[in-house]
């Protein structure tokens, strides 16, 4: 019952932070994570440019792009394959809900609304439980190595200390989560 609570009370706040990324600046080569820890593991949430992903922000013409956007998503549904923590941890997904959203309304700074461009992004929003929480001491974003067009995710990381905005970059490729 515990357990269903904490699902419940973090499904609002993932919708919520999908409203309010869609109308910040769309940045190629960059993404937006939130991690919020809870008391029996942390949930995810994962907003990213179309291009990053799959290379082409366009919804999907042919076969091959078709092929191209289903290896994504089936990729970005093991959040714990792309965002290793220790394995100690004891962490399962438990939920991974992935979607490729087309038409995103973006409006590139400097352009007035009649330039805005229509965009896709790659959006994903995980639960993971773990048996030991306290030992996810680190995240390794193998996100990068499998993701060659992404550069770099702006990471808002809560915990019941603090709220913290960081930046993970391909060149490293490494958080440190605060105890």
């Amino acid at each position: 019952m515990k357990r269903a609570a904490v699902v419940l009370a973090l499904i609002p706040a993932a919708l919520m932070a999908q409203a309010e990324t869609a109308i910040e600046a769309h940045t190629h080569g960059a993404g937006h994570m939130a991690i919020s820890f809870v008391e029996t593991g942390f949930s995810l949430t994962l907003e990213v440019p179309g291009v990053d992903i799959v290379g082409f922000e366009h919804t999907a013409e042919n076969e091959d792009e078709r092929a191209d956007v289903a290896v994504a998503i089936s990729d970005l549904s093991k959040p714990l394959e792309i965002f290793e923590v220790p394995p100690e941890a004891g962490c399962v997904t438990a939920t991974a809900n992935v979607a490729l959203v087309g038409d995103v309304f973006v409006q590139d700074e400097g352009q007035v609304s009649d330039n805005a461009a229509h965009h896709t992004e790659f959006q994903a929003d995980y639960l993971v439980q773990c048996q030991e929480p306290s030992l996810v001491t680190s995240i390794q974003f193998t996100y990068f190595e499998r993701f060659a067009r992404a550069e770099r995710l702006f990471v808002e990381l809560t915990s019941s200390s603090a709220t913290q905005n960081l930046t993970v970059e391909r060149q490293t490729p490494h958080l440190k989560v605060p105890n």
